[in-house]
């Protein structure tokens, strides 16, 4: 049986790790893995845990919370050889949904013995790390906002409530950057290192996540409703045809930000990275369990 960390977030999905944590243990237990349980107290606790268990060698870290901690744990297991397993316990787990894995956490650990590690590119934002996307626009000052009263209240109502909001009163200022030194301008960026965004949709179909590259999407509508449009086309599989959406491929984009701008990696606003940006993908590979038949795809 091989020792493990398991890292949760108390607070993550109305506080479903901390029910679930003694069958959890259990079910890792039966599929090979004896882990020690430790919870997050706030922002960073993960990577420094996942970081500890790295430096002493620990075959196996397992993230059970959001996007958020996973990426937490993820930033923490750089550069090491210990595999990431990833049981969901947020409310949208977008990176569980796209290697397909288990909704529920305990299905998850279940199957996690049969699960191979496969190589997982690590998008860099600075000293930030991202597994699934970084983009800036509307969302990423939606998210800003996303410690409000009204998110702590309604949850994921309360986000959509907020994104109603700013939706109505954006100003969709362009961001200027340039993709492998080809200058570009667009209200809305997303540098994607899968697939999927903001859980089912597809913002990057072709996104893969072994390819050592970063799928860019740029969409250079302004206003309510050329915006509602592209939602409705993003929903719908068709956002890609359109004339104001641009797809590419780069290995460094840099990106200007306005003032009162930010960036949000994996679901989390980074509000104070500066004026200027630069996302590539990491050197080191990070190994992650999944289920995924094909390697580095989420089709």
């Amino acid at each position: 049986m091989q020792p493990a960390l398991l890292i949760y977030n108390p607070a993550a999905g109305r506080r479903l790790a901390e029910r679930k944590l003694p069958r959890l243990l259990r079910v890792l237990a039966l599929s090979g893995y004896q882990a020690e349980a430790r919870a997050t107290a706030g922002p960073g606790d993960a990577t420094v845990l996942a970081r500890q268990a790295a430096c002493e060698s620990i075959p196996a870290v397992f993230a059970m919370g959001g996007d958020g901690t996973v990426r937490e744990v993820a930033s923490g297991l750089r550069g090491s050889q210990t595999t990431l397993g990833i049981l969901p316990g947020g409310s949208t787990n977008v990176l569980a949904r796209a290697l397909r894995l288990p909704r529920d956490p305990l299905a998850a650990a279940r199957d996690v013995g049969s699960y191979q590690a496969v190589p997982f590119d690590v998008g860099l934002c600075g000293s930030e790390a991202f597994l699934m996307m970084a983009s800036s626009g509307l969302d990423s000052r939606v998210l800003q906002r996303q410690h409000s009263p009204l998110k702590r209240i309604l949850g994921r109502t309360g986000v959509l409530l907020l994104g109603i909001s700013e939706w109505w009163r954006y100003a969709y200022p362009p961001l200027l950057g340039t993709a492998d030194g080809r200058p570009f301008s667009a209200p809305f960026v997303a540098v994607c290192n899968i697939p999927l965004y903001g859980g089912p949709f597809r913002l990057a179909p072709e996104a893969r996540f072994d390819d050592g590259l970063l799928d860019l999407i740029l969409f250079r509508g302004r206003g309510r409703a050329t915006t509602l449009g592209f939602a409705r086309d993003l929903a719908l599989g068709r956002h890609l045809s359109r004339r104001d959406v641009e797809a590419s491929r780069a290995r460094s984009v840099r990106l200007t930000l306005p003032a009162g701008a930010c960036l949000q990696v994996d679901g989390d606003a980074l509000p104070h990275l500066g004026e200027e940006v630069e996302l590539t993908i990491s050197k080191e590979k990070l190994r992650i369990l999944s289920p995924a038949a094909r390697p580095g795809s989420c089709k």
